[in-house]
């Protein structure tokens, strides 16, 4: 009793001589600003009432004042969070009863405010993915069933929720299981049995090494991150033409994923690897992350400037680069910030359109690069020089282009012509009549705009260009004299003009818009990142705001900080999601107030942590999951543990998991013997272009048995319009869109498509023909069909009842069963 009362004592002096200000600002407006700002802002002002500062709490609202000083019974602030059932806040959890004993006690002392202090939700939110990143210590659990750090967390949640793990996998399901996960295909018979037969300690580790160190491997997980960011090889929109030079990116991941490059520079070559690695030329590939979303070729080619659809065209492409560099990074919906501020999240709009202006100087276009450094080098200063020439050109040629604009275009759309007329002459000897003639044309034309540009210059100008135009030619000579440059589809500030479709010479203003309206600009915005990530600057610091490339380089920087607590969780969540099928956090996206929190948080910190300090190896954080004990359980059901835990959040079994639609492609072709394994290079097409814009699957048109068909399914050529009826029906995703986590869904027409898709058809035959050459038995063909398939013997059960059908239908009938089997779409 003496100690308690020693202790309230103390409780009283400190109070005393706590200012009643200070204690404002250290016990009080944390409270206001986590609970309260969202909704009674001076944005929002939900039912009228702002509690920013001291002044708008006196005012009130509707309802009138909402603080009468010295008086908490009479003060609405109070009385709204105070007795059994609380009024608010609104949808949010009551205020603990310490927080609101606390605002009790300031009421009564006369509700002291700071004049300088105004309350911000955006800097004071505690929401749990903005908490700062720190290591958590592993618990300390007596059980031989913990293998990793991963499992002491794992088995402190099942204990408790009065759940314990389900035993080991047996040894095929793990090599099934761990093969489909790093490769996406299945082991081959051989593997299982070698697998099944080595009994040495480290049989598991051993193999998990070979798998990761496989170039399957980079293909898998390559795959993954190309639908987080929406790769796709055409634009989209109503003109979805072909982007035949998107490919390098795709190979860039895929090798990124076999080199295990370092998080950290995975992510600044993918916004500015071309600014911070520029004697690399895969910086300049690695910047394909940045276009790999749609792009309108009307609004971007055949708009004119100036006009309000060409305005919006722009401001959509900026909000794609953005929504895709924020989700796929930092899992924040940042774009849900452009007509106001974030409703849930604390997001200003000021904050997104800082975003915007990192990327004001950037469009999507072919860009060149060269696999010899050398001459990638001396490429990189001609077209740099280049543009600054044609940085000083452009405002006279723009005055002319004001005046001309229709006799130019016509003369250009000649010009076009007669040069795709020479390239079908390409083969022609060079002194051939045809391409001389189309040569003089060509020439004649240049002549003709040149003279259009002159007519319609002040004399001063003309005089200007003059004096520019001979070096630009010089220059052009040069850069052709090169070898000829490979193309990706990427980021660019510079390339030759299409159309109305020009380069940003100069980095575009970025107006914050009200109400996202092009039509209502504000102020101008500097290039910056959201302002509640504690201890970063959101506004970049830049010798030269004119340099775009030093805007995406700050971002990539600010990105990559270690103190950058969104990054680091965002990352290893994603793995995780892909090797449970749930993520830690079950919305990989969207970490904000709108998505899932984690079933695990201290876990989750523990892989972001250790990642991080760790050096950022994706094959290290692989390496830790797969060898976990969580990771070995089998997918046992336990009636008793899903009343608990239905959705199997603390994970006392293993998910269960359906084959994506490229695994069920890959493996159908890797049981027939028919799968190309030839890595990279252009896609593959399944389809033809009508128009040169509309993609068309007809598959009377397309032979399932060219070499186009038997190449892994992430080599595709991925459209956006339209999409492969049988890949769509097995929930491959729509290109279009960010694609964190895939929809699996088991319907009728998955089970049709299966039997009865040109593609399975064919391939069925082809098991069976690769099953007669090895084995004439009746029974052998049956039990080979299995050990190709599934990867092990049949049953006698099995054997004689699928022996019997194909006694009854044929062989290839009995194979399409087995590709129609839970067995083989699904993963224990």
């Amino acid at each position: 009793m003496r100690y308690l009362a020693s202790f309230f004592l103390l409780m009283v002096v400190a109070r005393a001589e706590t200012p009643p200000e200070t204690s404002f600002r250290q016990n009080v407006a944390g409270i206001l600003e986590r609970n309260c700002l969202r909704c009674h802002d001076q944005g929002k002002k939900i039912s009228g009432l702002s509690i920013a500062n001291r002044a708008s709490v006196l005012a009130g609202g509707h309802r009138g004042p909402a603080l009468v000083p010295g008086k908490p019974d009479e003060s609405l602030l109070y009385v709204m969070i105070a007795g059994p059932k609380p009024l608010m806040p609104r949808q949010a959890d009551p205020l603990a009863p310490e927080q609101v004993t606390a605002i009790r006690q300031w009421i009564a002392d006369g509700a002291p405010w700071p004049e300088d202090l105004a309350l911000n939700y955006k800097q004071g939110s505690t929401w749990w993915s903005l908490a700062d990143l720190a290591l958590p210590e592993v618990p300390k659990i007596d059980s031989n069933w913990v293998r990793t750090p991963i499992d002491a967390f794992i088995f402190a949640s099942l204990q408790k929720n009065k759940l314990t793990p389900a035993p080991e996998a047996d040894r095929r399901t793990l090599i099934r299981r761990l093969t489909y996960d790093l490769h996406g295909l299945p082991p081959s018979a051989e593997d299982i049995e070698a697998f099944e037969n080595d009994r040495s300690a480290d049989a598991y580790e051993k193999l998990v090494d070979r798998l990761l160190a496989s170039p399957r491997y980079g293909e898998r997980w390559g795959r993954h991150w190309l639908d987080v960011v929406h790769y796709g090889e055409s634009h989209g929109y109503d003109k979805d033409k072909p982007r035949p030079n998107a490919w390098p990116y795709r190979d860039y991941v895929i090798r990124a994923f076999n080199e295990d490059k370092p998080y950290t520079r995975f992510v600044e070559e993918q916004l500015a690897g071309d600014v911070l690695f520029p004697d690399d030329p895969q910086g300049v590939v690695a910047t394909g992350f940045i276009a790999a979303g749609p792009w309108d070729f009307v609004g971007q080619v055949e708009l004119r400037e100036g006009t309000t659809d060409k305005k919006i065209t722009r401001l959509l492409d900026r909000d794609d680069m953005v929504m895709t560099a924020m989700s796929t990074f930092t899992s924040l919906t940042v774009h849900c910030a452009r007509c106001h501020d974030h409703k849930f999240d604390p997001i200003a709009q000021e904050d997104y359109y800082s975003l915007q202006a990192v990327f004001a100087g950037v469009d999507r276009a072919d860009r060149p690069f060269d696999a010899d450094p050398v001459v990638f080098r001396a490429r990189r200063a001609l077209l740099a020089h280049k543009r600054a020439l044609t940085t000083e050109i452009q405002p006279f040629l723009d005055i002319a282009a004001e005046t001309t604009n229709a006799e130019i275009q016509k003369t250009d759309a000649d010009r076009k012509a007669l040069n795709e007329k020479m390239g079908a002459l390409a083969q022609a000897p060079a002194d051939a009549e045809p391409r001389a003639q189309l040569k003089a044309a060509i020439e004649r034309l240049n002549q003709q705009r040149k003279a259009q540009v002159h007519a319609a210059l002040d004399e001063k100008s003309r005089a200007s260009i003059d004096r520019l135009q001979p070096q630009l030619d010089q220059i052009e000579s040069q850069i052709a004299a090169l070898p000829q440059p490979q193309l990706v589809y990427a980021a660019s500030n510079f390339f030759d003009r299409n159309q109305l479709f020009i380069p940003a010479l100069q980095v575009r203003p970025v107006n914050l818009l009200a109400r996202g309206s092009v039509d209502s600009p504000g102020k101008l915005v500097e290039p910056g990142a959201v302002s509640c990530v504690r201890g970063l600057d959101s506004r970049f610091k830049l010798d030269d705001a004119a340099d775009e490339g030093a805007r995406r380089a700050a971002l990539a920087r600010w990105i990559v900080n270690p103190g950058n607590m969104l990054t680091w969780r965002s990352i290893v969540n994603r793995v995780w999601h892909y090797h449970f099928g749930a993520g830690i956090v079950d919305s990989p996206n969207d970490f904000g107030r709108m998505g899932s929190k984690p079933s695990h948080p201290e876990l989750l910190d523990w892989l972001a942590v250790n990642f991080r300090d760790s050096g950022g190896s994706l094959k290290a954080l692989h390496k830790l999951i797969v060898t976990s004990a969580v990771y070995r359980q089998s997918s046992s059901y336990n009636a008793e543990y899903a009343k608990i835990d239905s959705g199997n959040r603390f994970l006392w079994h293993m998910n269960r998991q359906r084959l994506e639609a490229e695994e069920v492609h890959d493996s159908v072709l890797a049981s027939t013997g028919q799968l190309d394994l030839t890595m990279g290079g252009p896609s593959v097409q399944q389809f033809f272009f009508k128009d040169d814009h509309s993609p068309i699957y007809d598959y009377t048109r397309f032979d399932v048995d060219s070499p186009a068909s038997r190449r892994r399914s992430v080599y595709r050529f991925l459209v956006r319009s339209v999409s492969d009826p049988f890949m769509d029906s097995l929930d491959c995703p729509d290109a279009s869109l960010l694609t964190p986590k895939r929809n699996t869904t088991l319907t009728a027409l998955q089970a049709l498509s299966l039997l009865n898709d040109p593609f399975m058809l064919r391939q069925s035959e082809h098991l069976a023909e690769r099953v007669r050459q090895a084995e004439s038995d009746p029974a052998k063909q049956i039990a080979l069909v299995y050990r190709l398939t599934l990867g092990r013997a049949p049953s006698p059960d099995e054997a004689r009842l699928l022996g019997a059908y194909a006694t009854r239908h044929g062989l290839e009938n009995a194979c399409r069963l087995a590709f129609n089997s839970n067995e083989f779409l699904f993963v224990d």
